[in-house]
């Protein structure tokens, strides 16, 4: 019996999953009254909750009342197992119409067959030129031959930082540091102790996010080779300068010569289990934990919101004085067709319209989603409009990816495992239980392992 045990277990749960996401013609009286109009009613899954799908469902809303064709059953399926749900729903038959996406798990599930080009649709219409799409987001989308998804929002991360610990540290607030040596100055002068420990911590590198795969990318280094498919971070000496720079911010007990701003990495620990919930006023940049931070662009939204006192500004990264000044932009979010779906007609009607300058010479409704959500849009022109570009602070967002080389995830089909392993073998590194050259020759060897084994796998399930 207890063989059977996990057998039952699997079944019933692929039982509520069909039921939950198996696309019922209606589920409102809306729609009920949208099917007696004979609108065909689509199902949309939105990878974003929160103030971010109750933003995408109000534009959902005005198309539905723009046309009598069409309506769209919107869902908040959120980024959790999106990809496990999106191959459950493609299997049973049942997938969404149209499906928000980051572009770094639609790589990987379009190496599987799950979706329909969308090229054919595209020509078609006059606002799905490549040359409109700032060139690292089309790269995202368009490979092995077909346009797999429409860009709809994208990130950069650029440095904040705290003006009133500026002040107390006797730094100038209104100048942030430019160069690499500025940056460890100002987290020494920034860093604060007391008879209590670690009241103030100047900068981590991996604080709020784990970002070992941008700063390898702006120190100059290259983890993986499109041209070739082959992962090549194993030997680069600019990636071990990135690791041996990030493990400068843990003390080696066995050195007597650590930089001010180096923590224990017991005492690192402890110090991080104290930061408040990241949307919250309890954030630790809001807070005063961390005078600088690596973030993002919505934080033009966030802070106003949580932290309305916080005096603060933000500034390109800076990069080591021998790598080329980069900018950073790890994927975009897109909305793809899935393969099988019901509706792909109807669902293509939805994207134009989404995508598409309003008739009366408005802003299309994607740029009014960027706005609404303070995130970049894909279009250069968009993101060039006044609402966007007259807000200083998310302006400088918007010019680091005008005025630097964009470097971005790679589009393979295991670049969420690729980022994971980085991120393991970077704590690695900072708690000295590897070596920078150690950690990388792991990552290759791991990573392209992983990509064998997908490509294996690939060709035995591929018709």
């Amino acid at each position: 019996m207890k063989t059977y045990v996990p057998w039952i277990g699997a079944v019933c749960a692929c039982v509520v999953v069909y039921v939950l996401i198996w696309p019922r013609e209606a589920t409102t009286e809306a729609e009920l009254e949208a099917l007696a109009e004979g609108r065909t009613v689509i199902v949309y899954w939105d990878r974003h909750f929160g103030h971010e799908h109750d933003a995408r469902r109000a534009l959902i809303d005005e198309f539905n009342r723009s046309q009598e064709g069409v309506y769209v059953r919107a869902l908040p399926i959120g980024y959790n197992s999106l990809m496990e749900k999106m191959l459950t729903s493609i299997a049973g038959g049942a997938p969404p119409d149209v499906c928000a996406m980051d572009g770094t798990i639609m790589a990987q599930l379009v190496a599987q067959g799950c979706f329909t080009p969308l090229e054919d649709f595209m020509a078609r219409s006059p606002h799905f030129e490549e040359e409109d799409f700032f060139p690292h987001i089309w790269r995202s989308v368009a490979f092995d031959g077909h346009v797999w998804g429409i860009p709809t929002t994208t990130d950069t991360y650029c440095l904040l930082w705290n003006k009133q610990a500026f002040r107390k540290a006797g730094l100038d607030p209104e100048r942030p540091p430019t160069t690499l040596q500025e940056l460890e100055e100002y987290a020494a002068r920034l860093t604060i102790r007391d008879e209590t420990g670690l009241q103030q911590i100047g900068f981590l590198p991996w604080q709020p996010w784990d970002l070992t795969h941008m700063w390898g990318l702006l120190f100059g280094g290259k983890w993986y080779d499109e041209t070739t498919g082959l992962v090549t971070c194993g030997d680069d000496p600019k990636l071990t300068r990135m690791l041996e720079w990030q493990r400068s911010f843990a003390i080696d007990p066995e050195s007597d010569d650590n930089p001010t701003y180096a923590m224990a990495p017991e005492k690192m620990m402890s110090f991080q289990q104290g930061f408040g919930a990241y949307m919250s006023a309890n954030n630790p940049f809001y807070s005063g934990r961390i005078a600088m931070i690596t973030e993002g662009e919505w934080q033009a939204t966030f802070i106003p919101k949580y932290a309305p006192e916080l005096d603060w500004g933000v500034a390109f990264i800076p990069t080591p004085d021998d790598a080329p000044p980069r900018a950073y932009s790890p994927t975009c979010i897109a909305d793809c067709i899935p393969r099988g779906c019901r509706n792909p007609e109807a669902a293509w009607a939805f994207l134009e319209w989404f995508y598409s300058p309003r008739p009366n010479g408005g802003t299309s409704p994607a740029s009014d989603y960027n706005y609404a959500i303070h995130n970049i849009p894909v279009r250069l022109e968009e993101a060039l409009q006044e609402r966007f570009m007259n807000d200083p602070k998310f302006r400088v967002f918007v010019d680091v990816l005008l005025e630097r080389e964009t470097v971005s995830a790679p589009v393979m089909t295991s670049t969420q495992f690729m980022m994971d392993e980085i991120e393991r073998q970077r704590e690695r590194v900072v708690h000295r239980k590897t070596t920078p050259k150690e950690a990388l020759e792991t990552i290759e060897r791991k990573v392209t392992a992983q990509l064998h084994r997908v490509r294996e796998l690939l060709k035995r399930t591929t018709p």
